[in-house]
């Protein structure tokens, strides 16, 4: 192994203080922000969570949820060590979770780009006040996020390296990927876009990755299918909800579990017939007025994606609605200054700032990581997985919670095009 040299040396220990202390920084934002805010459990998914994590670690879940399992048994759990309904528990288990977003952004930025951008895109993850909020939060994302990033560092790692990868090295990926589908169901088909990425890499040495990756995944994903259907008598491969999302997407959208059933004619006799139900009245709708469908999906899928996630957090009126009743209405300064004097004013305009930087600045490096650096069958997993997401969501229904794993995607995006014109002229496989 080759000594490094003076220079090398000093670049490397300023690098990792770097990387010290942005991540210094951002436990103590996250711990901070745990400590002095108010948990909000009322009109979300965190109850029912809660719930059926402690049903199906005891064993009394009555029939098999539609919710994938492994945050289950993650809320099942922990709520069996620290004391049933311990938020506090949870919340600061959850600045650990983050923590390990912002290293798997950090790894990914550095396997798919180089040290600086892993930096840079560090801060802006640290700093962002929407993954900030999400730390306080009890909801999937928080373990879902650290593993889907996790798994497109891994492989993004591996598929970098001088030497070929390894079947383990693949099977490592589809472990990961497969906890994540087992966390969120909406990364099921996901693969996809990593075997297509080992096929473009390792053109006929690929098959044996494949294999190894998809076993792996499907080894995963199966075991709760198969406990399932021993358990319940329940057939299921991750989770449920698909074609009710796929419903939600052609009419309204969500107005609550039962409004849902009631708007598609669903009763009780009715009830293994849901999904079947579902598709029927989606189908009827998008074949009764195909254009107005795709007008609604495309305006909804566009919509979410402007719209910052975690904005609900904060009390008071829309911002986007006292903006937008002002544009239609008034545009007078007098009516501005109403705007800017709504409740929370300030935090939500923080919330949209780092939305929308990211989404430009993400927009633009990964136009120029295109067009300029070659490097666009290294990054495929990276963009595959952003495609993945505006794809899946404009078919079904969208909502900003549910496009907020392209989030950090597009924050290493951004990092890229900060970190400066040279993070685009290197070929694949090469670091700055």
């Amino acid at each position: 192994m080759r000594a490094l040299s003076a220079s090398q040396y000093s670049r490397l220990s300023l690098s990792l203080s770097s990387a010290a202390l942005v991540f210094a920084v951002a436990f103590a934002l996250r711990l901070a922000f745990v400590l002095l805010s108010v948990p909000n459990v009322s009109g979300g998914d965190t109850l029912g969570l809660l719930q059926y994590g402690l049903e199906l670690v005891r064993d009394q879940m009555p029939h098999m949820t539609h919710i994938p399992p492994l945050y289950l048994l993650y809320t099942g759990g922990v709520q069996s060590l620290f004391g049933e309904g311990n938020l506090l528990a949870f919340r600061l288990l959850n600045v650990l979770w983050s923590m390990a977003l912002v290293w798997a952004v950090f790894a990914a930025a550095e396997a798919y780009f180089n040290r600086r951008v892993a930096l840079i895109a560090a801060w802006l993850i640290a700093l962002n006040p929407i993954f900030i909020i999400e730390a306080g939060q009890i909801l999937t994302e928080s373990v879902f996020l650290p593993l889907l990033i996790g798994a497109l560092a891994l492989h993004g790692r591996y598929a970098r390296s001088d030497s070929p990868m390894t079947a383990r090295q693949a099977a490592q990926v589809g472990v990961w990927l497969g906890l994540a589908s087992l966390t969120r169901a909406v990364a099921l088909l996901l693969p996809i876009c990593f075997v297509a990425h080992l096929l473009w890499r390792y053109r006929r040495g690929a098959g044996r990755l494949i294999g190894a990756l998809l076993l792996a995944y499907s080894a995963v994903v199966l075991s709760w299918t198969a406990y399932g259907v021993l358990r319940w008598g329940t057939l299921m491969i991750g989770g449920g909800g698909l074609m009710a999302n796929f419903y939600l997407g052609t009419n309204e959208g969500w107005c609550g579990p039962q409004c849902v059933d009631e708007r598609a004619g669903i009763t009780e006799a009715d009830a293994l017939r849901n999904d079947e139900i579902y598709a029927q009245r989606a189908f009827e709708a998008i074949l009764s007025d195909p254009l107005g469908y795709a007008a609604r999906r495309l305006s909804e899928l566009l919509a979410a994606s402007l719209q910052p996630h975690n904005t609900a957090f904060f009390q008071g009126e829309s911002l986007r609605e006292l903006f937008m009743t002002w544009w239609r209405a008034d545009r007078s300064l007098a009516g501005l200054g109403s705007v800017l004097g709504g409740d929370n004013f300030l935090p939500k305009l923080a919330l949209y700032v780092f939305h929308w930087g990211a989404l430009l600045l993400g927009l633009i490096g990964a136009a120029l990581s295109i067009a300029r650096g070659r490097l666009f069958g290294h990054l495929l997993p990276l963009y595959g997985t952003l495609v993945y997401f505006y794809g899946l969501h404009l078919v079904l229904m969208a909502l900003p919670r549910y496009l907020f794993p392209t989030a950090a995607l597009w924050l290493i995006c951004a990092a890229a095009l900060l970190a400066g014109r040279a993070t685009f002229e290197k070929r694949d496989g090469q670091t700055v």
